[in-house]
């Protein structure tokens, strides 16, 4: 009977992940079409807490952490020119986001 209650626990704990990640992505995608619009730092600031109270699959969420990271310093070079290396970072915390997401499918 422990294991049965430990494995919804934990499907719990999975499914408030996965909707911070959902929530990051859509500030992701919110920050890429208006970077003056939104903050990412609020998002950055959520899964590091979730991270320090829930540490599963603790490196993924780490390298999103990171992506994030980079794609808020990305900003202003977004805004700015737009150029293909603002765009990537972007892209490459899209991709972070998406199979952390999954993981918890």
């Amino acid at each position: 009977m422990v294991k049965i209650v430990d494995g919804i626990e934990q499907k719990n704990r999975g499914g408030k992940m996965k909707e911070l990640l959902q929530q990051a992505k859509k500030e992701l995608e919110k920050s890429y079409d208006h970077p003056d619009s939104t903050n990412l730092d609020r998002s950055i600031e959520i899964l590091q807490q979730a991270l320090e109270s829930d540490g599963d699959k603790g490196t993924m969420i780490e390298d999103v952490i990171t992506s994030l990271t980079q794609a808020k310093n990305a900003k202003v070079q977004l805004q700015q020119a737009g150029d293909v290396s603002s765009s990537a970072a972007f892209g490459q915390a899209f991709n972070a986001l998406e199979q952390a997401i999954e993981s918890y499918e």
